[in-house]
């Protein structure tokens, strides 16, 4: 039996697929300070550079962010339940404009990575 592929056609460039596969560099004083597992600061490198690189919407983005958040442990559990909360009454997936500052604040002071370079944050 022969397979033939499936092809997705993505609205980015080669270059931009190739910096999400490689993932966004995090400085090496940045990862002794932090003392996490390879896995967590490669998660966290790919997230990054697919929020910076991948032809998102407003709710991708904050997907990603929250996704970096919950990876660097950054939301409770009320934090959560707050979100979902939101998601259950609009039906829609989003963070607050305090939200979001807080996970850029910490990759801006935590990781040295500014993701205000995109203003529609």
């Amino acid at each position: 039996m022969v397979h033939s592929p499936k092809i997705v056609h993505l609205n980015i460039l080669d270059t931009d697929y190739a910096k999400i596969a490689a993932g966004e560099v995090i400085p090496e004083e940045r990862r002794q300070r932090l003392a996490w597992g390879e896995s967590v600061f490669k998660r966290l490198s790919q997230q990054i550079a697919r929020y910076r690189y991948d032809d998102l919407d407003c709710q991708g983005r904050d997907d990603l962010l929250c996704s970096i958040a919950m990876t660097a442990e950054l939301f409770t559990l009320a934090d959560l339940e707050d979100i979902n909360d939101r998601l259950r009454h609009t039906g829609t997936f989003y963070l607050t404009p305090g939200e979001r500052q807080q996970i850029v604040n910490w990759l801006r002071d935590e990781l040295a990575i500014d993701l205000m370079v995109n203003p529609d944050l």
